[in-house]
């Protein structure tokens, strides 16, 4: 994704005039390449998940802003900046779903009761 970032940041610079869509696509750009930094000291995948959405509802917005404004090249790394947010947000569970694993992907062979809570009270 911030190859995709560093790519879009290049063919923004390159072909020229700034404008809107030259800002929209340069923080696109930015913010992809800002991906790295988040999902290497987050602790969970959570944030990393969430702003790779982020990215890519940009990328969509960024994709008829570089459509309207007639940036071919833009438009083409957009739409691979897209598809790498698609695969860097798929499914990341170790087991398969006929395997029983606990939060780490040890095996178990059962799985975990849920926690019992006591009803609300009115």
């Amino acid at each position: 994704m911030a190859v995709a970032g560093v790519a879009l940041l290049v063919a923004v610079v390159m072909e020229g005039d700034p404008s809107v869509a030259y800002v929209l696509l340069a923080l696109l750009g930015l913010s992809a390449v800002g991906t790295v930094p988040l999902v290497a000291v987050a602790q969970t995948a959570a944030p990393g998940v969430a702003y790779e959405t982020l990215v890519l509802l940009g990328s969509i917005i960024g994709a008829v802003a570089a459509l309207v404004s007639g940036r071919w090249v833009a438009l083409a790394v957009v739409g691979g900046l897209a598809v790498t947010c698609l695969i860097a947000m798929r499914d990341e569970r170790r087991s398969g779903p006929d395997r029983l694993t606990d939060a780490t992907g040890t095996p178990v062979d059962t799985a975990p009761e849920p926690e019992r809570l006591p009803a609300p009270r009115a």
